[in-house]
């Protein structure tokens, strides 16, 4: 199951790496995919879990499933306009006002799904990355979306396009941005695009690139079509590979990490696996169950659980699952949900239903009784929502982007 792996280093780019603070803007901003932490967990004190719902703003940004992101007052989110065309926009936070507009040359690419913008973009200071689903990647201007430096994944660095496009969330750290492509990333210089380092050619996977530090090394761990595949994040170096076969080669969920354990899931009946590894060594294994099958995104854990959406997009069965993170125990699923979406603030699940409703709810393995349930935006919902500066942004693949506040005095 574990394997070497040889990487091409572009030695003359490589500096010397140090082990960096991330880069990340204020405290209850959501700048980067999945939160401050990575992990689908805010900690936002003026959040509000019970009360009347209201829409502060709404905008209708185009087809796709990328998340918002929000940082220093803006909001991007990216879509598509249904022919042959994408676009990043810009949002003033507070009141929706459209601030700028990107756009580039994208075909629709519906294959076996209405089609659009899949990856999420990254804040990093003043600048925004992002990658579009032939291979473009976009270093942009925060204040008014100009292009400080773009490059090609398929035209400069040779990879082959995976089958639903290349995706992900770029991760910064340092002087350097890291992309999923290829069989286990690429790392470039923030400032200019140029190569650091890169691994071979192969059909990656369609999760983010996600940190993770042992002892005073810090790696990454990647997805490609057959493997999860952890690197030295200095020199793109494999220091492990798992073999994880999912069907269409669709290894989509970012990792879940507690300590020195490691949750991997993907859907198409595929399953999860528990393994535990202190960077001394392979990882090994301490079980495997068929419960908890995350098609898209990433469970949330929270005092001991997991939370995530088990089962594929239209498959009876499918819903909100809770597992005991350390022996992969079911506790319950709530099928009302169906291939919707959860992220968390605090101890509070915030839900939204395939069909739009947003639900919210103290994660409990007792069940989930949410104190809030209201349709926010018009189903089908795949994309997680995000929680920002007390209020909850909901999208919907048609592109309404709905933002909430929740409170008896809203």
């Amino acid at each position: 199951m574990l394997s070497p792996r040889i990487f091409r280093v572009n030695t003359t780019l490589l500096a010397s790496f140090a082990t960096v603070a991330f880069q990340f803007a204020p405290a209850d901003d959501w700048p980067v995919f999945r939160g401050m932490d990575r992990n689908g967990i805010a900690t936002d004190e003026s959040f509000s879990s019970e009360g009347k719902i209201t829409a502060v703003w709404k905008a209708e940004v185009g087809l796709g499933y990328s998340a918002p992101v929000v940082s220093g007052g803006k909001v991007v989110i990216t879509g598509h306009n249904g022919a042959d065309t994408d676009t990043v926009f810009c949002f003033d936070e507070k009141s929706g006002e459209e601030l700028w507009t990107f756009s580039y040359p994208q075909p629709l690419a519906d294959l076996y799904f209405q089609g659009g913008t899949t990856g999420t973009l990254t804040f990093d200071g003043d600048k925004l990355f992002h990658v579009a689903r032939e291979g473009e990647v976009f270093c942009l201007s925060v204040k008014d979306g100009s292009v400080i430096w773009k490059k090609h994944l398929q035209e400069e660095f040779g990879y082959s396009k995976p089958t639903w496009g290349f995706t992900g969330a770029p991760f910064v750290m340092g002087e350097r941005v890291f992309l999923t492509a290829g069989e286990s990333g690429i790392a470039l210089n923030k400032n200019n695009g140029a190569e650091i380092w890169k691994s071979k050619n192969e059909e990656a996977g369609y999760s983010s690139p996600f940190p993770i530090k042992r002892g005073e090394t810090q790696y990454l761990i990647f997805t490609n079509k057959r493997f999860y595949v952890c690197v030295e994040a200095a020199t793109g170096e494999a220091v492990w590979e798992y073999r994880w076969m999912t069907r269409y080669g669709v290894n989509a969920a970012d990792p879940v990490i507690s300590g020195d354990k490691i949750f991997i899931s993907s859907g198409y009946g595929k399953g999860a696996v528990m393994v535990s590894w202190d960077g001394s060594s392979d990882p090994v294994k301490i079980w495997q169950s068929r419960d908890l099958k995350t098609q898209m995104n990433a469970a949330v854990l929270i005092d001991g659980y997991l939370y995530g959406v088990d089962g594929n997009e239209s498959v009876d069965g499918t819903g909100l699952k809770c597992l005991e993170f350390a022996t992969g125990e079911t506790q319950w699923i709530e099928t009302s949900i169906g291939h919707g979406t959860v992220s968390a603030v605090g101890n509070q699940l915030v839900v939204l239903s395939e069909s739009g409703t947003l639900q919210i709810g103290e994660a409990s393995p007792s069940g989930f009784s949410p104190a809030v349930s209201e349709e926010v935006v018009p189903g089908r919902v795949w994309t997680v929502p995000v929680v920002a500066n007390g209020r909850i942004y909901a999208r919907n693949e048609g592109g309404q982007l709905a933002v909430i506040e929740v409170g008896k005095d809203s």
